[in-house]
């Protein structure tokens, strides 16, 4: 019953410091978009696709997050 209990304090805490670093990466960003706007009258460039580096990117972050939840739960 303690592990459980330890179990899911540990997931609370994790779920907590991941909403928090969301919340900042967010505004984070969010300021950089406001900051890089572009000047009246001028138009900016943006594609709607993603480039090829951000699907790479992409999946890489898929495989890291993968690797270390698994190593995670391997050692409880």
């Amino acid at each position: 019953m303690g592990r459980l209990l330890v179990f899911v304090a540990t997931l609370a805490l994790i779920v907590a410091f991941v909403a928090v670093l969301v919340t900042i990466i967010a505004r984070i960003l969010d300021a950089g978009r406001r900051a890089s706007t572009a000047a009246h009258g001028q138009e900016v460039y943006r594609p709607m696709a993603p480039t090829p580096f951000q699907k790479i990117t992409y999946a890489a972050l898929v495989v890291l997050l993968f690797g270390v939840s698994t190593g995670w739960l391997g050692g409880l």
